[in-house]
């Protein structure tokens, strides 16, 4: 997270704080919001949560026409019920505001624009550095998010100054690319909807490391995810047998609208991986090399861990150690990672149950391997 000197604002009530919490929750996102919930329920009283920055930044960051995938249905936090609207899913700015609605809900301190600069323990429990000065707590929930920190290939710094690049999390608008072919490299959901709606105004080509599979948004008049629902996938263990076919094929696109560009011959598609680059040129991994004026990297984000300054909570390459969100070190949880004890662990359909999970870990002191 960031350093920032913003003046800090709260949301909900709150009372004088004591000089240790019982928890700390560090963001303020759908795992945040949904674990500090659960706490409240179990009956854990003293919870403060901070963030960065305002509730619901981090989707009025994303690109305009975002619209999410999901039905309202799973969309929606563990005691909040998601509000009809004109469209079957909520656009970026309605999850901003229900976000923001279900923070002022919680009964309990959330202290936005309050970065984490760093995160000790010591014989108190933990201690989180922040403008406003420390914030003390038994134990520590970091629900800040897996994709706080942009993934770029190396070889986005071979290429030439001259190419407009721009990572996907930059992305907001197609003005932001400028005039003329540009190339999409990625196959995830953001990589297709974005070279969709690029495709509008500019001579697309993706670069897919592998044939996607891409599901419709809808089956027989029903959206697809109530079908992934009954089906038991959503719900399946991150260490089941269905769940390691999905991570090693990859995540679905979900809609259609890029393969059939691809097969009218609107948006151009190589299949490979970028592995160098050199001038205006990007080099695959089959030896081909395609020449570039732009590029959009839907390469995928990593969690900012930089603040963690906790020896056992990090592995060597600065990620998460942790057995279904539980850390090795007493006392601390991570939430919202992705595949944390389920396939949909990562997205907003997933929160309440690890959430729950989490909240009862803490109130008891149960070791993960008994819940």
């Amino acid at each position: 997270m960031s350093s920032s000197t913003a003046p800090s604002g709260a949301i909900g009530q709150v009372n004088p704080p004591p000089s240790v919490h019982d928890v700390l929750v560090v963001g303020a996102g759908q795992a945040g919001l949904g674990t500090a919930w659960w706490l409240v329920r179990k009956g854990v009283r003293d919870v403060v949560v901070v963030d960065a920055g305002e509730v619901g930044d981090s989707w009025l960051r994303r690109w305009d026409s975002l619209q999410l995938f999901t039905p309202r249905r799973f969309s929606q936090l563990p005691g909040g019920r998601f509000p009809a609207g004109p469209t079957p899913t909520p656009s970026r700015t309605e999850m901003a505001g229900y976000l923001r609605e279900h923070a002022a809900r919680l009964g309990v301190p959330v202290r936005t624009c309050t970065p984490v600069t760093r995160l000790t323990r010591d014989a108190e429990g933990f201690c989180a550095q922040t403008p406003d000065g420390p914030v003390r707590a038994r134990q520590a929930v970091l629900a800040v998010g897996p994709f706080a920190r942009p993934r770029v290939p190396a070889a986005a710094r071979q290429l030439d100054p001259a190419v407009h690049q721009l990572h996907s999390s930059d992305y907001r608008r197609p003005s932001d690319v400028p005039a003329g072919p540009v190339l999409v490299v990625g196959v995830g959901n953001s990589a297709a909807q974005l070279a969709v709606e690029l495709a509008a105004t500019h001579q697309v080509t993706v670069v897919a490391p592998r044939e996607p599979r891409f599901l419709p948004e809808r089956r027989l008049g029903v959206s697809i995810y109530w079908w992934l629902l009954l089906s038991g996938l959503l719900n399946a263990g991150s260490d089941s047998r269905v769940a390691r076919g999905v991570r090693r094929r990859g995540d679905a696109v979900i809609g259609r609208d890029l393969a059939r560009l691809r097969d009218e011959g609107a948006v151009g598609w190589l299949t490979g991986r970028v592995v160098g680059a050199e001038g205006t040129a990007v080099r695959l991994d089959d030896g081909r090399t395609v020449e570039v004026s732009a590029v959009l990297w839907c390469t995928g984000s990593l969690p900012e861990t930089g603040w963690v300054d906790v020896p056992g909570a990090l592995d060597d390459d600065g990620l998460p150690r942790h057995d279904r969100g539980a850390s090795p070190v007493p006392g601390l949880h991570w939430m919202g990672l992705p595949w944390q004890t389920r396939v949909n662990s990562s997205i907003i359909d997933g929160v309440d149950r690890d959430a729950r999970r989490t909240a009862r870990r803490i109130r008891d002191g149960v070791p993960e391997r008994q819940i």
